[in-house]
């Protein structure tokens, strides 16, 4: 797990330097992307379903976009909510962040309709990249044997768990 958080927080740090040193690139770096990291970081093992949320998360700002440029007002954020729920529900996408990412253009104000949804592709791709590539290390023999000796070494130094046992 080690592995996984290091290879995402970097992924994180370089989106975040690239979003704030290159103004083509703000968009690239929103916060839900952390959320999509930590849920893609349990599902290494599952690269289809990953690719299944991203489509989801690119379909949900698109719409958010389209309803951002037709009306800013409550309403508008009301459809994007309805409806990006009943796609979650209707496509069974397991991932609260996608209507997170939806509600973006409400915060964020793009210039132009497809700023986001194409940032939101660059950055989850990224992401998907990131995960496979996990994925790839772990399958390592070299990185098995490691991560056996690593646990059983924290193993070790941590004090065996002893259940309470209750007085009566």
């Amino acid at each position: 797990m080690f592995l996984r958080s290091l290879i995402i927080c970097c992924y994180l740090m370089g989106a975040y330097w690239a979003s704030y040193h290159f103004p083509s690139m703000k968009m690239v770096f929103y916060p839900t992307l952390g959320a999509f990291s930590f849920l893609f970081m349990h599902r290494v093992d599952n690269i289809r379903e990953i690719r299944r949320i991203i489509i989801g998360a690119i379909i949900a700002v698109t719409m958010g976009s389209i309803f951002y440029t037709i009306s800013t007002g409550a309403v508008s954020f009301f459809l994007t909510a309805l409806v990006t729920i009943t796609l979650i529900q209707f496509f069974k996408w397991n991932a609260a962040p996608i209507l997170a990412v939806s509600f973006i253009p409400y915060f964020a104000h793009p210039v132009s309709m497809w700023a986001l949804p194409i940032a939101v592709l660059v950055s989850l791709t990224g992401l998907l990249v990131s995960i496979w590539l996990i994925g790839k290390v772990e399958q390592f023999n070299w990185y098995v044997s490691l991560s056996g000796k690593l646990t059983q070494a924290r193993q070790s130094i941590r004090p065996p768990f002893e259940p309470l046992k209750k007085e009566v």
